[in-house]
């Protein structure tokens, strides 16, 4: 179902809702990236070289945001990250030893972001140079989007997510619920 008043993502295999994402990083315009929907992730996360960028190319942007104090900089840890590692991450980022950190992300702004073919405006997100997960859609994004998750007619579970409501929402919502509007 292909309509951009709302993204419609039927549930995989794998028990995971995946779309597309198009957006644009410091000039550079990403289209059609997999994407993962998690709502266990506070920040959306997109890992650099899972979009395709070389790992010189990463190298170099690292050290460019490594060295721009005007870009925000966290730390964020692996569930199987020990408390060794996490005590020596935390000491170097308050050194400022940010190159030498595989854990650190930075605050961006995706411009022209869309899920699917839903058009979502600009939005801040992390990204991380060193690492190659998934590109998750966190619910800084989700808690924008009215989402109703539940079974269609043909019993297959569905995630349907808009940013108002519109008529051809509320027609595929009524697939999953009984809604009337008085």
């Amino acid at each position: 179902m292909k309509n951009s008043d709302f993204l419609f993502i039927k549930l995989n295999a794998k028990n995971e809702f995946r779309t597309t994402a198009s957006f644009e990083i410091n000039g550079m315009r990403f289209s059609a990236v997999d994407v993962k929907i998690d709502t266990g992730c506070p920040h959306t996360s997109f890992p650099m070289l899972k979009l395709g960028i070389s790992e010189e190319s990463a190298y170099k942007l690292k050290e460019q945001d490594c060295k721009n104090d005007s870009i925000a900089k966290t730390i964020s840890f692996g569930v199987n990250d020990t408390k060794v590692k996490r005590d020596e991450d935390k000491r170097k980022f308050k050194s400022k030893r940010f190159m030498e950190l595989n854990s650190i992300s930075f605050k961006h702004t995706a411009k022209d972001f869309s899920l699917g073919t839903l058009p979502l405006g600009d939005f801040p997100i992390s990204v991380s140079y060193d690492r190659t997960g998934n590109t998750l859609i966190g619910m800084d994004i989700l808690k924008k989007l009215v989402i109703y998750i539940g079974k269609n007619t043909c019993g297959e579970t569905v995630l349907i997510a808009c940013q108002q409501e519109t008529k051809s929402f509320v027609a595929a919502l009524s697939e999953l619920i009984d809604i009337r509007k008085i």
